[in-house]
């Protein structure tokens, strides 16, 4: 028995509008010092350390106090059908509807504006969930940053005092033997 093929949603030579969702990029305050250039990091000891935002200054230049993030606008198309394309599956026949040299799936396609306008804001808010969830994922990474740079520097710091404290001494000794061969 052979089974029927569902019709396409829209003919050829219709005019129908494609959801869409262009990137863009968005500057935004940054999201780790909200434009204050610069992070306080508590010690454990409750010491606080002031550093320069790494994560506005991309680890390599001075911080900017915002960040140019991905974004997106919604922008429905109007598009006029030239060609259509069935697509068999196990599950049933999909349809690619196709406009010059781009092609277009029936889910992404609709007869009104106000349709494709409301699809391209759920496209929206997906997307901008997605990029919100990776920009406190790398938020929460660069403060592990922050916390290592401090701890290094403070290191450092206290070592090379250590350096300078035992040259000093040094550098008495010697002054006070002078003074002894020279008496």
């Amino acid at each position: 028995m052979k089974k029927k093929l569902q019709e396409p949603s829209f003919k050829i030579g219709d005019t129908v509008w494609y959801a869409k969702c262009d990137h863009t990029t968005v500057t935004k305050p940054c999201p780790v010092c909200f434009g204050n250039k610069e992070v306080t990091l508590i010690l454990g000891n409750g010491e606080s350390v002031i550093l320069k935002c790494d994560y506005c200054g991309k680890g390599w230049e001075s911080p900017r106090g915002v960040v140019d993030e991905p974004g997106y606008v919604i922008a429905p198309e109007c598009v006029t059908i030239k060609e259509i394309h069935i697509i068999m599956t196990e599950t049933g026949n999909k349809y690619e509807y196709q406009s010059g040299c781009h092609a277009y799936y029936s889910d992404r396609l609709f007869a009104s504006k106000e349709d494709a306008i409301a699809k391209g804001i759920e496209l929206k808010t997906d997307l901008d969930t997605e990029q919100t969830t990776k920009s406190e994922y790398l938020k929460k990474d660069v403060k592990k940053s922050f916390a290592w740079n401090a701890g290094y520097h403070m290191r450092a710091a206290k070592e090379h005092h250590q350096k300078a404290a035992y040259h000093e001494r040094n550098a008495r000794l010697c002054k006070e033997k002078i003074k002894e061969t020279n008496e």
